[in-house]
């Protein structure tokens, strides 16, 4: 694309915006233009000229920082760190990207140094099963780095039956930023110390423990209060009798709806298969009254359930976009053969979400 086609489109995308640029908007667009080395000075400042006016500078903002000015928290959003956005869509964390557009995300801005190493949680969000947060490794000469971690937590100082998922930590192609990655922290169903069923308490302090491969002997601690977010929560059960099909037994334990994440906790009987051998994995998608589908993808955790054959399978899936009415639950294998979904209707649930 030659410049001449880039002002047409910067002519034909302009929309009605202020004479005044603000100030973050101004150095994102300063930025910008430092990582591209391939134009010459004689190209920069032709693109300069292009976008000498305020509604073209904007323009070409929008197409540089995207989703971030269609969200209704942009003031919120621009105040963040940019590339936390970039992060959620690269990791597909749709849900934590809504939340932060949303300002639903809390700011702990915590951060730990330990010979020039620097670890921040600067993101957190917690849905009442799950805690999510953004870790950030960054060095004194601000090189990046990419080493492997380990996270160990407890809460208010005790330890408590939690699961860990994390990403990569990474750069992610961005220029001038520390490498990154997604942290969850859910919790099981059922307590290994007495058996009962366990939850995260609503309010409570968040001790973390995390290690950096080559430095085991120096861990960063962190000690983070977290509260439930108290956006819209939906918890959908039924009493509705087993669903049946060859050696598969499942019924619902609870789907759970929440702006950054739908949880789908399923009970699966193990009564009847046999466990010495390798077992074929049920996979599950939620379809909403609209023909709107969530996929399980094969991810989950689970724990036994005491004094039963069964297992608390849960599901970790996107939000849907609105909270539907009623929820199809469609279980599913995946064929050898052909790699295909193959449903089984015997095993389908539908449940009403209700008021």
């Amino acid at each position: 694309m030659d410049l001449n086609d880039i002002e047409m489109k910067l002519k034909s995308g302009r929309v009605t915006i202020p004479d005044e640029l603000p100030q973050m908007v101004g150095e994102r667009m300063a930025a910008a233009f430092e990582e591209l080395p391939s134009l010459t000075v004689k190209r920069r400042n032709k693109w300069l000229y292009v976008c000498g006016s305020a509604a073209a500078a904007f323009a070409v903002c929008l197409a540089l920082l995207g989703s971030a000015f269609v969200s209704p928290a942009m003031a919120k959003s621009l105040k963040g760190i940019p590339f936390i956005q970039d992060l959620f869509q690269l990791t597909h964390h749709i849900g934590l990207q809504t939340a932060d557009e949303k300002g639903m995300m809390d700011e702990p801005n915590a951060s730990v140094t330990h010979h020039g190493v620097t670890l921040r949680i600067p993101k957190l969000v917690y849905s009442g099963s799950n805690i999510y947060f953004v870790l950030e490794q960054d060095t004194d000469d601000h090189l990046f780095t990419n080493r492997d971690y380990s996270v160990n937590g407890k809460v208010n100082g005790e330890i408590v039956d939690m699961t860990v998922s994390q990403g990569t930590m990474k750069n992610w192609g961005r220029t001038g930023t520390p490498s990154a990655s997604v942290v969850t922290i859910s919790h099981q169903e059922f307590s290994s110390k007495d058996h009962t069923p366990y939850r995260f308490p609503d309010e409570f302090t968040l001790n973390l423990e995390i290690t950096l491969a080559g430095m085991e002997k120096d861990p960063f601690i962190f000690d983070i209060p977290v509260k439930k977010n108290e956006a819209a929560t939906k918890i959908v059960t039924s009493n509705d009798p087993p669903k049946e099909w060859k050696q598969f037994k499942i019924s619902l334990g609870k789907i759970e709806l929440t702006p950054v994440m739908t949880k789908l906790t399923i009970n699966e009987d193990y009564a009847k298969q046999d466990l010495t051998i390798r077992r074929e994995r049920l996979r599950y998608v939620l379809e909403d009254q609209d023909g709107n589908q969530l996929d399980s993808a094969g991810s989950g955790y689970g724990g036994s359930i005491p004094g039963t054959t069964m297992v608390a399978m849960n599901m970790d899936m996107d939000p849907f976009e609105r909270m539907p009415k009623q929820i199809k639950i469609k279980p599913y294998l995946i064929s050898h053969e052909t790699r295909n979904k193959m449903f089984i209707p015997e095993l389908e649930m539908t449940v009403p979400v209700g008021e």
